[in-house]
């Protein structure tokens, strides 16, 4: 027998209650953690200027083009992705149905270097790839 079995052993039943009580609350907490999306990875972005153009390139592997909502602002772009999860339980017995739905929103803000015109911004999405391009029309100050 182990010291840390022996230690245990010699704990009154109300002690290993408290304790079991303590290991669910964190181990309850933890699992709350990894769904919730203050704790989900950042969408990866890659930015890139062109002679003209300003492009920004988000990966989303997975992700269905009609969970993907782009937003324009003055100088910045917010991509947000919304999963949305539901399941249905059927219990035939007892003829009750439960529905359990859970939704989970990615959102990632870019800024811009310039005035967006709203009109001129193009956005493509295939294989797991969106691609948003903007005409650059910045002007190079030369120094003296």
């Amino acid at each position: 027998m182990s010291d840390k079995e022996s230690w245990s052993k010699k704990l009154p039943q109300r002690y290993h209650d408290a304790l079991k009580s303590i290991d669910d609350f964190f181990t309850q907490t933890y699992e709350q953690i990894q769904t919730n999306p203050l704790f989900l990875p950042p969408i990866p972005i890659r930015i890139r200027e062109e002679k003209d153009l300003w492009i920004a390139e988000a990966e989303l592997p997975g992700i269905d083009k009609k969970q993907i909502n782009l937003d324009i602002y003055r100088q910045s772009i917010r991509i947000q992705v919304k999963h949305t999860e539901q399941t249905e339980i059927i219990d035939q017995e007892k003829k009750v149905t439960e529905w359990h739905g859970q939704t989970q929103v990615r959102q990632r803000v870019i800024p811009v270097p310039f005035l967006i015109n709203e009109q001129s911004v193009k956005a493509t999405y295939k294989n797991g790839l969106l691609r948003i391009v903007i005409p650059n029309k910045h002007k190079n100050i030369s120094i003296e």
